[in-house]
């Protein structure tokens, strides 16, 4: 997303300091790294171009520091807002609109941004 867009988003977005992967729920394929999510959508290093538009089933693979595999999964329907290339790496950055996610998992997701 450059500098000239609008921005839109409504709510804070939190930084993911630990790794967290995105993954295709339909295919396993991972996507890519998470680097911040808020209540309405998310952003991820990608190794490979993402269709703007595309409407995706991720899965998205959370730290937490309760689970014994120290991860929460969370499955999300979402849609490519924006893709382009990293100012900081061969990848892409991609930004993704949460378009569907079931209530638990909502609450599950509200948490992790206000505790970890």
């Amino acid at each position: 997303m450059n500098e000239t867009q609008i921005e839109k988003r409504r709510h804070a977005r939190k930084q993911i300091n630990e790794t967290a992967f995105v993954f295709d729920s339909n295919t396993g394929e991972k996507l890519g790294q998470l680097l911040d999510i808020s209540r309405e959508g998310f952003m991820l290093l990608s190794i490979r171009e993402i269709t703007v538009q595309q409407q995706l089933n991720l899965t998205l693979e959370l730290p937490n520091t309760i689970s014994v595999s120290g991860h929460h999964l969370i499955k999300v329907s979402a849609k490519c807002a924006w893709c382009q290339p990293s100012s900081f790496s061969h990848d892409f950055g991609a930004g993704f609109q949460i378009t569907s996610i079931s209530e638990q998992d909502n609450v599950a997701l509200q948490y992790f941004i206000r505790d970890f």
